[in-house]
């Protein structure tokens, strides 16, 4: 591809408006700086009945969030291939970085019928229940899932592709991640107890690699640790939403508006989880919308 086209291409990516907060803040794609997108559209070319071409064409376009792109792919992959999970799983994902949260829940309740013990099938539709103000229900997926956690994995497991996580035998890091949003969605259940019982699962001791911001505002809400912090990456939303969450439960009104107001400013990570659940809670009226820049 020419240089102008690659620059036509990068430009018309940074100016698609991929999503927008509750308070009609704009989002936007990514530039492919590497050419990734154009690399493994020539892959699917080749092969235009392959999953994993098509997935990967898919995915490709997910890490320069160019979502407006790659929903459409993940569509096509549902309705070529009916029986693979990964499509609707990464499309229900996908409509959650969108803010498209009932289109979210349908595809992943969908996916949790078709492969019932993956991890990142309950994860997901657990937070599209959550963040769409549905705390019941994320509570009882999580739990569902959070049941199997000690048990060890049968040889079997329906539906569940190769190398994908059950909910069976969790480590550490997938306990850790689930429980934070279990808790979250307990208490917002106005389910305290229960959510006291799940946070004394919790330990410092426990083998934590890539979900420290999770642990680190688990270890605050048991009172093991007196604050939380976190730079680089999604730690910034993902702690700053907990961080707030646990103010406002704890009456400090003002303290939690002032992180869900700085999770809800890192516009790099505008998909981060955390990110998205405080632009609902400052749309909940609960803060004052977080000023544009």
């Amino acid at each position: 591809m020419a240089k102008a086209t690659l620059w036509l291409a990068a430009l018309g990516a940074l100016s698609a408006q991929e999503a927008f907060s509750p308070q009609g803040k704009a989002y936007f794609a990514k530039a492919d700086a590497t050419g990734s997108v154009e690399r493994a559209d020539i892959a699917l070319a080749k092969d235009q009945n392959s999953a994993e071409l098509l997935l990967a064409a898919a995915r490709a376009r997910d890490v320069l969030l160019r979502f407006s792109e790659s929903i459409p792919l993940y569509t096509r992959g549902i309705d070529e291939h009916p029986g693979d999970v990964r499509f609707l799983r990464f499309r229900g994902h996908r409509f959650i970085s969108t803010r498209k949260f009932d289109f979210a829940v349908a595809d992943l309740k969908k996916a949790a019928e078709m492969a019932p013990a993956s991890f990142d099938v309950s994860y997901h539709l657990g937070l599209a229940f959550y963040l769409r103000g549905d705390f019941n229900h994320a509570a009882r997926e999580y739990q569902r899932c959070l049941a199997l956690a000690g048990q060890p994995q049968p040889d079997f497991l329906k539906g569940l592709p190769a190398g994908w996580r059950p909910c069976y035998a969790m480590d550490d890091d997938s306990r850790v991640a689930i429980t934070e949003w279990t808790w979250r969605a307990l208490r917002r259940a106005g389910k305290p107890d229960e959510a006291a019982k799940l946070l004394a699962t919790i330990s410092e001791t426990m083998n934590v690699k890539e979900n420290q911001s999770y642990f680190k505002t688990l270890l605050l809400y048991k009172g093991v640790a007196q604050s939380a912090a976190g730079e680089g990456g999604n730690a910034v939303p993902t702690i700053g939403y907990g961080v707030g969450l646990w103010h406002h439960l704890n009456g400090r009104k003002e303290q939690a508006c002032r992180e869900w107001q700085r999770a809800a400013g890192d516009v790099e990570n505008w998909s981060a989880f955390g990110l998205i659940a405080a632009e609902i809670e400052i749309g909940r009226g609960l803060c004052k919308p977080v000023k544009k820049r």
